[in-house]
């Protein structure tokens, strides 16, 4: 095996035993120590492919986003129907990736909702391509109806904006008494839903509530 191909394999398998550590625990939870005694990893090895915890947890968490984006942007094709079906849809496939990916449900509540205060900045940058999936969809849900007048696409974008970071910043202060990350993300999921729905059918004209 060559030098480079052995590099490559040894560094993934840190990755995949950084995985299951945070998405199991949570950063502030989550020990090296613990991922070395419990995958045979030197610590030493750890530090030659990487700098420290942050920079793992970072990569777990780009690992994350870019895949439920990717995941999100293939189920957007298949996606179709009235504003109420397209929404639905959506969160169904939101859902629906963590289902068939367990793995980065621990990391995407802990990153979106619970983030280590010195890396807020840096998992921003990594999410987003995930957030302006999110403002695309909305986009693209206002762009196929009629808004009441007075009301634009840009408004209503900026509006959901501020309010989704209200409504996170709450939920977070929620979090105490949710005990799992599958409850956790369903009830996010759920409230958000319902949220942007209020949202919607509030901007839209009459003749598009049934579309």
């Amino acid at each position: 095996m060559k030098r480079e191909e052995k590099n490559a394999l040894s560094r993934q398998r840190i990755l995949e035993a950084a995985l299951r550590e945070f998405s199991a625990k949570g950063y502030a939870a989550a020990s090296l120590n613990t991922i070395c005694a419990e995958n045979e990893i030197s610590k030493g090895i750890i530090y030659h492919y990487f700098a420290d915890k942050d920079e793992l947890y970072l990569l777990c968490v780009a690992e994350c986003f870019d895949a439920l984006t990717a995941y999100l942007t293939q189920a957007l094709d298949s996606i179709s129907g009235s504003v109420e079906q397209r929404l639905g849809g959506y969160f169904d496939a939101r859902l629906r990736f963590f289902a068939e990916n367990p793995l980065y449900l621990g990391i995407f509540t802990d990153a979106a909702l619970n983030p280590p205060t010195q890396l807020i900045s840096k998992i921003m940058g990594i999410r987003g391509s995930f957030d302006q999936l999110n403002i695309s969809v909305l986009t693209g849900l206002l762009d196929s109806a009629t808004l009441r007048n007075g009301i634009t696409v840009s408004a209503v974008v900026d509006d959901f904006r501020m309010y989704m970071d209200y409504f996170n910043l709450r939920f977070k202060g929620m979090l105490a008494g949710i005990h799992s990350p599958e409850q956790t993300l369903r009830e996010h999921e759920e409230r958000c839903h319902r949220q942007l729905h209020i949202l919607l059918y509030g901007v839209l004209g009459d003749q598009d509530e049934n579309r």
